[in-house]
């Protein structure tokens, strides 16, 4: 049987419902010569329900040396909100700069203020000082129709006429929304393309034709274990994913106080001058000032009711806290971007205490406003 699941990639089969590309034998029969979807990806379609399967090593990087096999253009897609925790550092290793068009996804839900050639600046200078060469950089939105066609213009214009466009990134970035706008566009089929918050909902290479001579290809997300959202299960998920609009919140902080990013992060604020601390997370997320005197206490007593989460499952997958101090200065207003659900941005000076759990990974870069 060399039939595919239309939206996951997977191939189908009826043997082991624990498999990817699952389906009853007498759907199987009913269906077999039209489009139809796996168990999974109908399940998540029409009930929300995830069937967690993991890519075998083997098989995505043998999908890997596909794409590297057929020099296509890539289509490399990141989330602008969680920067750090979507980058692939090494994306020059697999793929050729010449042939790589970067995609800033979710531009939508970022302070709609800020100039998008300023955050287009901020981006290239974010990749030359990580080393990382492409082609070219743009800048969209999944939700906005114009950006759909700007892409597709750009897509155009760098692919020679049988180039295949490989659509690639991690998990979550949004590679699936855009593909099922653009078959949307040229076909009128809605959703073809299983989209979900789970990881791992495209199994393997869905090709999708684009022209006479080449086709759009989603590939699998890549699985950054750095990320929250690999220990994370569907409700804590769901809270810390922003779907609208993020609406900065300030915190004018004293020494001696405390910030809780929800229970994922603890700021200590040890010693400095009166500082500003600007959150950009979902807006649902739960960010708590105490004094430093009370933090521990408050963690404590707190962590499944008014911090909530990560739940204890998860706080167990996380691991140990670990600590580290910083300091920052007034000459230069930085970002504390933790991997997975945004970043806080601090001006002031004085010397922060950080606190996470040992796989919550988080950085310090130039703030991005």
């Amino acid at each position: 049987m060399s039939i595919r699941c239309s939206g996951c990639g997977a191939l189908i089969q009826t043997i082991d419902q624990n498999k990817a590309g699952y389906i009853n034998k007498n759907v199987l029969e009913k269906h077999k010569d039209g489009d139809f979807y796996c168990k999974r990806c109908f399940e998540l379609k029409h009930y929300n329900k995830n069937t967690v399967l993991e890519i075998e090593n083997d098989d995505y990087f043998s999908n890997l040396e596909q794409i590297k096999k057929d020099k296509g253009l890539i289509v490399y897609i990141v989330d602008l909100l969680d920067l750090d925790g979507t980058i692939i550092e090494n994306i020059n290793t697999l793929f050729k700069s010449e042939n790589i068009l970067l995609v800033v996804n979710k531009v939508d839900l970022f302070l709609d203020s800020l100039n998008r050639n300023k955050i287009l600046q901020y981006v290239r200078k974010y990749l030359k000082d990580k080393n990382i060469r492409v082609k070219d950089a743009f800048l969209m939105s999944s939700f906005q129709d114009e950006d759909i066609n700007l892409l597709l213009e750009r897509v155009k214009e760098l692919k020679n006429k049988k180039q295949n466009v490989y659509f690639v990134g991690m998990t979550n970035v949004g590679k699936s929304t855009i593909l099922n706008k653009i078959i949307k566009k040229y076909t009128g089929i809605a959703d073809l393309i299983t989209v979900s918050n789970n990881v791992n909902t495209t199994l393997s290479n869905i090709y999708i034709p684009f022209d006479d001579e080449s086709y759009l290809v989603d590939t699998p997300g890549i699985v950054n274990r750095k990320s929250l959202i690999y220990y994370l299960g569907k409700e804590s998920y769901e809270y810390i994913t922003p779907k609208k609009f993020i609406k900065p919140k300030t915190f004018q902080l004293n020494p001696m106080q405390t910030l809780f990013i929800a229970g994922f992060l603890r700021i200590d604020f040890i010693e400095g001058n009166r500082s500003s601390f600007i959150s950009n997370f979902n807006n649902n997320l739960l960010i708590h000032r105490t004094k430093l005197e009370n933090a521990d206490k408050f963690y404590d007593e707190h962590k499944d009711d008014i911090l909530k989460f990560p739940v204890k499952e998860e706080r167990e997958e996380l691991g140990e806290f670990v600590s580290k101090t910083i300091s920052f200065d007034l000459d230069k207003k930085i970002d504390i971007a933790i991997f997975g659900i945004g970043f806080i941005s601090v001006y002031g000076s004085g010397k922060l205490k950080i606190t996470s759990f040992k796989n919550v990974k988080w950085t310090i870069r130039e703030a991005i406003v």
